[in-house]
């Protein structure tokens, strides 16, 4: 059988035993590593092997004794107890008895990849064993967790879980050769968008990469960021993030718990919600420090998990606030600070000051990436406001222009807008810039990272030097396809999936046919990608999705449907299956009708109120008749009452799922029950959202049909129309308090209370309807 498919095909440890019983001959007894709660094996290690393998033996105690109640005796090769099965831990290099077992042949470490390993059972010795390891210590850390998870373990993003305690634990026949797709595996972490994590939150998440065998943590935020302190033209760069957040929030995402609603007792005292670490900082200049410390022992211990730390710096062109110069033509204002035009000196000059400040400050970082192009560059207008006729733009990409044939053809809008040429300018400043990093930076690895802007690589490549990485973000459209990777060889590549975006942090995202339509797995292997990154915006509700992405690293035939099978098996047991796979399934094809964004951002960090709040309509009452565009009105009319459809729709699909997951919950085992209930209850809540949704949009609709009807001198239906806005409002204000209580016995997970506060922040939006619709009301009324 091949490889993948032996290795990703259901089991059940127990079943299948070390040893057979060979005709004519008494059979042995059947081997277990633990027996009524009580050891039966020992872990062997070698004993010069060093503290990461007695580390890694600890881990595997530690997980056989949740499991089974025994405590497996951790032992040097000279000490093995009599006739006892062993778990032989390390490569050749480091364990004399896996070295012994590649000598008979009973094994074979030879051409294993870095960070390959191998979990095979065989008879050593004259007593059975597991040998497990790699080459490096990185493999034998994911062997072991591998053995772990063959076990009965399951590791999540979030956490571990034992669906079911196994006091007798046969010793299972395996034979594991596993080897990674890519060599860069793992997860892009915003904290500007997570600022209520601190170190511990982001060790656990560490702590859990590794079990997934992942090996690559992504840090990134935005210019204005406190993470380094740089200066331009004298001027120390500002940081932009409030300082109630203690200085690390995305501006505009920030706040205290001092005007929660509903929930408040789930919120600290003094309403401070950033990460322990900064509460108390004062001032910018304390906040670069506390900054400073936070991150190097992020990379430290990032390093003790075998985990490498990628600082990441967004996005040109926009540079601070505090630094822009006086004569500049400025642009958009965005978290990042503001937009200057790519030709503009300043730009290059605040870039350069700031890649050096996070080189010099974090030289333990394993590689530092800047986000080169921003996401609002990929529309039809330039975020900078500049024109790409204009002259010192023309002559700022004047040398590049030979690598114009490389951009792809663009929607022809773009092409008038001349983008076409902007990107140009993208790529000039990026070149320019890794130019000038290199003078004196010789050695340190840089990577260039885009936001939707794919169709920038091949110029690219032949831009920058090949030991330059390149990284895309792919979501089901725009410059996203991966096809945009071809041609390009003799570089790193790294393809970047949304496992959660900022647009909605809300609800469970379930992205397995996202990714098998993008086909961000089998289209990096055909395009010979080195890695995969999956943008983690929020971790709780992103188990699904990472853990599809986690193991896509290691299996490139990896699809939705196989995928599904094994995770809910493996967490719940075979029982509830069925139901189950109906159940997330129908998830999944929920999010795909929310066009996998979260239908333009339900529940976005940065504009709760505008996304699950409500605005109606704002009308002159003192005009008689009311002057309005009533051609828009009427559009708005039916765009509202087919969105209160499409909402409505919604609620029913995920109300089968929800009584699906209901109906499934007897049947799982019972360590998982938990688990389950997290997401009954988010599938729940989403549910209450839909019909929240549903009926602040029949409010807008009942609204303006009321404004129709008063213009139209019908003031028996404008009468009706504006009391069935006013039971809608109503409803919505239940409802979007119904939403927040449900969250609060789950809001000691800090995912949980994140969103717990945004939902707070749209209460007040239907109060304020309200009390607007009785001032029209009375007004219409007087004048009907």
């Amino acid at each position: 059988m091949h490889m993948v498919a032996r290795l990703f095909s259901l089991f059940s440890v127990g079943v299948v035993l070390a040893s057979a019983a060979v005709a004519g001959t008494p059979s042995k007894p059947a081997p277990y590593l633990a027996k009524n709660g009580q050891p039966e094996a020992a872990i062997v290690v070698g004993e010069n092997s060093g503290p990461f393998y007695q580390w890694v033996a600890a881990e595997v105690q530690r997980f056989v004794h949740d499991l089974s109640g025994a405590t497996l005796p951790i032992v040097a090769e000279h000490e093995l107890p009599d006739r006892k099965p062993l778990i032989v831990l390390g490569g050749p290099a480091s364990n004399p008895l896996a070295a012994a077992a590649e000598e008979k042949q009973l094994v074979r470490f030879a051409g294993l990849k870095s960070d390959g390993f191998i979990v095979r059972t065989v008879d050593l010795e004259d007593r059975p064993a597991i040998v497990v390891g790699g080459n490096d210590v990185a493999g034998t850390m994911y062997a072991a967790y591998e053995l772990l998870e063959r076990l009965g373990i399951v590791f999540q993003l979030t956490g571990d879980i034992i669906p079911v305690k196994r006091p007798d634990l046969p010793l299972p026949d395996l034979d594991v050769r596993m080897e990674p797709v890519f060599k860069d595996r793992g997860m892009h972490c915003w904290h500007g968008i997570r600022w209520y994590m601190g170190l511990n939150d982001l060790r656990k998440e560490i702590d859990q990469l590794a079990k997934l065998k992942m090996n690559v943590f992504q840090f990134y935020w935005g210019m204005g960021g406190p993470w380094a302190e740089f200066s331009y033209d004298g001027n120390v760069a500002g940081i932009s993030a409030p300082k109630e957040s203690g200085y690390v929030a995305w501006p505009g995402a920030s706040g205290t718990a001092n005007s929660v609603l509903v929930g408040r007792e789930c919120f600290p005292e003094d309403g401070y919600m950033g990460p322990p670490e900064f509460a108390g900082v004062q001032s910018q200049e304390e906040a670069y420090r506390t900054a400073r410390e936070f991150l190097r022992e992020l990379i430290r211990y990032a390093h003790t998990r075998k985990v490498r730390v990628w600082l990441t710096m967004g996005e040109i062109p926009y540079v601070p606030e505090s630094l822009v110069p006086p004569d500049s033509k400025r642009g958009h204002n965005f978290y990042c600070g503001v937009a200057l035009s790519p030709s503009e000196p300043a730009v290059l000059d605040i870039w350069e000051a700031a890649v050096r400040s996070m080189i010099e400050n974090y030289p333990e970082a394993d590689r530092y990436w800047v986000v080169s192009g921003s996401e609002l560059l990929g529309g039809t207008r330039p975020v900078h406001g500049v024109a790409a006729t204009d002259p010192q733009v023309q002559a700022f990409v004047r040398d590049y222009s030979h690598l114009l044939p490389l951009i792809p053809p663009k929607p022809q809008a773009a092409v008038d807008a001349g983008l076409a040429y902007l990107d140009l300018a993208d790529i000039a400043v990026a070149e320019r810039l890794v130019r000038r990093i290199r003078e004196d930076n010789s050695a340190a690895k840089l990577g260039l990272e885009l936001i939707f802007r794919g169709g920038q690589l091949r110029a690219l490549d032949a831009a920058l030097p090949k030991d330059v990485a390149l990284m895309n973000m792919v979501n089901f459209k725009g410059e996203t396809a991966m096809n945009f990777f071809d041609g390009i060889h003799g570089r790193d590549l790294v393809v970047w999936p949304r496992i959660t975006d900022d647009g909605c942090e809300l609800n469970i995202q379930l992205n397995a046919k996202m990714y098998d339509h993008d086909e961000v797995i089998a289209g990096a292997v055909r395009y010979g990608l080195t890695g995969i990154l999956g943008q983690l915006n929020k971790s709780r509700g992103a188990e699904q999705s990472a853990q599809y992405i986690a193991e896509g690293s290691w299996n490139p035939e990896i699809h939705c449907q196989s995928f599904y099978e094994r995770y809910l098996s493996r967490l719940y047991g075979t029982d509830a299956l069925d139901v189950l796979m109906k159940a997330f399934l129908s998830l999944e094809d929920n999010e795909k009708e929310l066009g996998w964004h979260g239908r333009h951002g339900i529940l976005s960090t940065w504009s709760a109120s505008s996304r699950l709040g409500i605005k109606l309509r704002e009308v002159n009452d003192k005009e008689n008749p009311l002057t309005l565009n009533w051609t828009d009105v009427d559009k708005a009319i039916l765009a509202a009452e087919e969105d209160r459809r499409f909402w409505d729709d919604r609620a029913a699909q995920c109300g089968q799922a929800l009584e699906l997951l209901r109906q499934a919950r007897p049947e799982v085992l019972p360590g998982s029950r938990e688990e389950l209930d997290y997401v009954i209850y988010k599938t729940h809540n989403l549910v209450t959202v839909f019909h929240l949704l549903g009926q602040a949009r029949e409010a807008s609709a009942a609204f303006d049909r009321a404004l129709a009807a008063a213009h139209a001198a019908q003031p028996a239906e404008s009468k009706q129309q504006f009391e069935q806005c006013q039971t809608a409002l109503d409803r919505a204000n239940e409802l979007i308090r119904e939403v927040a209580h449900q969250m609060i016995p789950y809001a000691h997970i800090p995912t949980e209370r994140h969103i717990l506060w945004i939902i707070n922040k749209a209460i007040p939006t239907y109060d304020t309807a309200r009390d607007y619709l009785r001032e029209v009301t009375a007004v219409q009324t007087t004048k009907n």
